[in-house]
């Protein structure tokens, strides 16, 4: 007897006529523009570079790998640029971030990766000490740069943002692909 009573009341509230006015307002709720949440958050590749947690823009990540051999090339490579490393059957200039940023060496127990970037002076190989993972955060939470990242000759911080926990400094790509360029110099 209860299924029935339930069935009819089911039936009494929703086979009700819905009055012009709330129509009216749930059209425009549905037919509202929604927002774009995509974009209300950024997303960076956290990892290790030497001692220093840097955040690395996801929009330039290409791929990382374990690392493989690398090639030295006679008279041009350095502790900076190893030399080149095929990473999916193309030789990239394959460049050691830690040395770049002259970050301290760390005691902690590495596990090195290769992570192939395109940015907008090339494709560059960056050898890192630990990969973390994706994280997202909001460009609200990007703290400013310590005075002694942000006014060095080459600064390649753009900012301090928290991600799983760690304080890393966000890598501005621009910065970032003019340095590997000039890794790359005699």
């Amino acid at each position: 007897m209860t299924d029935d009573m339930d069935t009819l009341a089911a039936r009494l509230l929703y086979d009700r006529e819905v009055a012009p006015e709330l129509l009216d307002e749930w059209t425009a709720l549905v037919a509202a523009p929604k927002p774009d949440r995509a974009r209300e958050f950024s997303v960076a590749l956290l990892l290790r570079a030497g001692a220093e947690w840097l955040a690395l823009p996801a929009t330039c990540l290409d791929e990382a790998a374990r690392p493989g051999p690398i090639h030295a090339v006679p008279y041009l490579s350095s502790p900076v640029f190893r030399g080149l490393i095929n990473m999916g059957g193309e030789l990239l200039p394959c460049v050691s971030l830690a040395d770049l940023l002259r970050s301290e060496r760390a005691d902690i127990q590495a596990r090195p990766r290769v992570i192939a970037i395109s940015l907008a002076q090339g494709r560059f190989a960056l050898l890192v000490e630990e990969v973390a993972g994706t994280a997202r955060f909001h460009p609200d939470d990007l703290r400013p740069a310590p005075d002694t990242v942000s006014l060095s000759p080459r600064p390649l911080v753009q900012g301090l943002v928290k991600l799983e926990g760690r304080l890393a400094g966000l890598l501005d790509a621009q910065a970032l692909g003019e340095a590997l360029l000039g890794s790359l110099r005699p």
